[in-house]
């Protein structure tokens, strides 16, 4: 799910050219004062790291516990794994609405169908369920996890994941504390291609779990059109013709090394992306142009929020329109709410939060409160006629511009702090449209702290 950026042209282009905003010049390419007049020039202070890291955690542990029913397994039937069934998959079948999976410590060679209503989890004797460090990662998982390994690397390639999940399927299916690797590799821009968590026109819940080096993306979220069987050519991929909605939750697992996006957001559908850890998915071997972290296309509108998102090479947190398919165009913008995130040290040539071409004004790309640092290229890029609101972000020691606005639209941009830049701290350019532009902090930048050229800015 490349997003064709182009970013790091800014950094030249801001140097060379004359900036106004209403009329008025700044003084020898020094943002006008009427524009800082409104910005506080007060110092910006990071809150230490792993301060920041629980406050994101927990807040996104608060939200997944208000959407997980952890009532619905408990007057169930056990059924064990390998006592009582020698393979997973005899057990899921075995299991009805209510039951609980639960599968004792080994390796299992199986790629699996989750059944609807069934709990799926990996057995909590002998302290199973105390935190462990995670090798390179910094989210703690239970140990249980790490002993639980469901693993893909005897299968062939096709177009089954390592879990795929009947069309319907809803959030009272859960997958509780697995490593769930080695999917056989193919390439996921290609039509038919599976995700190692495919959840096409499901809800599911998996939370706990490690999804690592797994040769295609690491969960990808979709719809189901009630004519998916359907060669892509001639499909319907409006809004109207959506069979089934697909609104996962997605918690606490740490999603790495995986050869596609570490997570998918495609085709309308609108997962809870809450508290993960994602780092290290690289298919540059593919096109050359690797993708996200995290990847919202085609109508999607997730809820991405307490994420920690670093050393993707394809960016953080990217949203696009998508390219168009099928006989229609996609008649919903793509609109995710990204928010309370740690997003730092990804791509070199893509922003660590991005929206290319995305939202509308009324269905807005909303980037709120989430810490971008370190990134090598921009911090926040918007582009391309992209919709957004940008609220409360918190910028810091990017390689270029701290937020880069290019022919874009932006509702409200207000209340961001922004240090450290390689480039001037805030630029807008390219006929953007800034609605609102209030209270921001923009401070120890390389060059002018604003800088904007044929853009219109309303501060109110």
């Amino acid at each position: 799910m490349p997003l064709k950026t182009h970013i790091l042209f800014f950094c030249t282009l801001f140097f060379l050219l004359p900036y106004t905003v209403r009329q008025s010049q700044g003084a020898e390419g020094i943002s006008p004062h009427n524009l800082l007049d409104g910005h506080s020039v007060e110092s910006v202070t990071l809150a230490p790291f792993d301060e920041a890291v629980t406050k994101k955690l927990q807040l996104a542990r608060e939200k997944a516990l208000s959407l997980i029913d952890r009532q619905f397994h408990k007057k169930g039937s056990i059924l064990l794994v390998p006592e009582q069934y020698k393979t997973i998959q005899s057990a899921i079948n075995a299991a009805t609405a209510g039951d609980s999976v639960v599968v004792k410590e080994g390796i299992y060679y199986e790629q699996l169908v989750m059944k609807d209503g069934v709990k799926l989890v990996s057995d909590s004797s002998n302290k199973g369920d105390e935190l462990v460090p995670v090798d390179q990662a910094i989210v703690q998982l239970p140990r249980r996890t790490l002993r639980t390994i469901i693993d893909g690397s005897k299968s062939s390639p096709s177009h089954h994941g390592m879990f795929d999940f009947t069309e319907g399927l809803g959030s009272t299916t859960i997958i509780d504390g697995f490593t769930i690797q080695n999917l056989p590799r193919q390439n996921h821009h290609e039509p038919g291609h599976a995700h190692a968590i495919n959840m096409r026109g499901a809800s599911a819940v998996v939370m706990n779990c490690v999804i690592r080096n797994n040769g295609s993306t690491g969960i990808g979220s979709h719809v189901f059109f009630k004519d998916q069987k359907q060669p892509m050519s001639t499909r319907d991929f409006r809004w109207q013709n959506i069979q089934t909605r697909s609104s996962a939750v997605i918690h606490n697992n740490i999603i790495r090394d995986n050869f596609g996006l570490g997570v998918g957001c495609n085709h309308f559908s609108t997962p809870w992306i809450l508290g993960n850890e994602i780092f290290g998915n690289d298919d540059s071997e593919l096109t050359g142009i690797p993708s996200p972290g995290i990847g919202v296309k085609h109508g999607a509108a997730p809820t991405i929020l307490g994420n920690i998102v670093h050393n993707n090479p394809g960016g953080g947190i990217l949203t696009g329109k998508g390219e168009p398919q099928g006989k229609h165009q996609i008649d919903k913008p793509t609109a995710p709410l990204i928010t309370q995130n740690i997003v730092y040290n990804n791509a070199e040539e893509k922003p660590g939060i991005g929206n290319d071409a995305a939202g509308s004004k009324e269905f807005p790309v909303r980037i709120i409160e989430n810490i971008v640092t370190k990134e090598r290229a921009v911090g926040i890029g918007l582009m391309n006629g992209g919709v957004s609101i940008l609220e409360g972000n918190v910028v810091a020691d990017t390689g270029s511009v701290g937020i880069a606005v290019n022919g874009s639209t932006v509702l409200t941009l207000n209340r961001n702090k922004v240090t450290k830049t390689g480039a001037p701290g805030i630029v807008i350019v390219s006929g953007s449209e800034v609605h609102e532009m209030q209270q921001n902090i923009v401070t120890n930048t390389r060059g002018p702290k604003i800088r904007i050229k044929e853009s219109k800015v309303d501060e109110k």
